[in-house]
């Protein structure tokens, strides 16, 4: 009963956190969010940073550069919907925002999302959903969250590509979903962010690497303790990496990890232990930790591989903090 408890605590605060940063709380029935559910199976690591402070990110906020802008131009244009890009936002604490401009030749209200956005090569979770009346015109803002920038060590803003899904406001039926949309910076050198990949390989094969970077034991978040995860995908294909089997010291948990990687990006997400979990199997010190991925194909979901349990090297993962001071030295990323 209580890990039943841990888990809908988790996806409530999820949507709680998610639903501060939208124009409006989808609820769309489950054949149309299949998508949006498999990326958001475990409640995102920007929703799970309650304390500013947490590994540094109050630091890392306070150094990133908000000096990068965009140049007012249309980017997408289709028979029946136009998108420009008017500007970036950095005043959120939750993360710089791409401000977008719709206008709507629909003969129906809209919801305009993103599944999904990469930022300097690596993926993000974005923050999108904007309603536009049956032709009218509306803004919107393609949040970008500091806590998956800064464990990708992106200190700057350089390239932006994002999709959109156009959905029905009252049906959430889906109308349309456009290819990668890409938003060149000031910044913008033709360079993307350098990852440390140095790590233990959990998988290695047919142009897909999984690092493991090591276990976060300092409960830097109120939720528990984090396994980083660097994700590399050198193929023609998307793919999404999820956790199968999580135990700690012996015991399963409801952790979990799925995350969508575009062909030729890179990702870095955590998977959480979460504090609940961890009381419950009177787990104050983690001795061991194992677990093991499955691959699928994210175009039609077919699994192309997964792995036995791995035994984690429990190595300190690098804060954000440490993360921040080699970026400010290198001040290239």
């Amino acid at each position: 009963m209580k890990r039943l408890f841990c888990l809908m605590l988790c996806v409530m605060t999820a949507v709680l956190v998610g639903a501060c940063h939208q124009d409006k709380t989808e609820s769309a029935p489950t054949q149309v969010q299949t998508e949006a559910l498999t990326e958001a199976a475990a409640p995102t690591a920007a929703a799970q940073t309650e304390n500013p402070d947490a590994l540094g990110l109050k630091a890392f906020i306070n150094s990133f550069d908000k000096s990068t802008v965009v140049q007012e131009k249309e980017i997408y244009h289709q028979d029946d919907l136009t998108v420009t890009v008017k500007g970036i936002d950095y005043s959120a604490i939750s993360g710089p925002g791409l401000q977008l401009a719709f206008e709507s030749k629909y003969n129906k209200d809209i919801i305009i999302q993103s599944p999904y956005a990469a930022v300097n090569g690596f993926m993000i979770r974005p923050g999108l959903s904007a309603e536009v009346a049956a032709g009218k015109t509306a803004e919107g803002t393609l949040t970008l969250p500091y806590f998956n920038l800064a464990i990708s060590n992106i200190t700057s803003l350089k390239k932006i590509e994002f999709a959109l899904r156009i959905v029905e406001a009252k049906s959430y039926n889906p109308i349309a979903k456009t290819d990668l949309i890409i938003v060149n910076t000031s910044s913008d050198d033709g360079k993307e962010t350098v990852c440390n990949e140095t790590g233990q390989t959990a998988y290695d094969k047919d142009g897909v690497k999984i690092t493991l970077q090591g276990v976060n034991t300092d409960r830097a978040f109120s939720d528990g303790a984090e396994l980083m995860v660097y994700m590399c995908n050198d193929t023609d294909k998307s793919i999404a990496v999820q956790t199968d089997e999580v135990i700690v010291n012996g015991y399963d948990m409801t952790s979990a990890m799925n995350l969508t990687i575009l062909p030729g990006k890179r990702a870095v997400d955590v998977v959480t232990f979460y504090k609940l979990d961890m009381e419950e199997n009177d787990i104050e010190v983690i001795d061991s930790v194992k677990i093991s991925f499955t691959l699928k194909n994210a175009d039609n979901w077919e699994t192309i591989d997964s792995t036995d349990l791995i035994n984690v090297e429990l190595k300190q993962a690098e804060t954000l903090a440490a993360a921040t001071q080699a970026a400010t030295a290198g001040k290239g990323s």
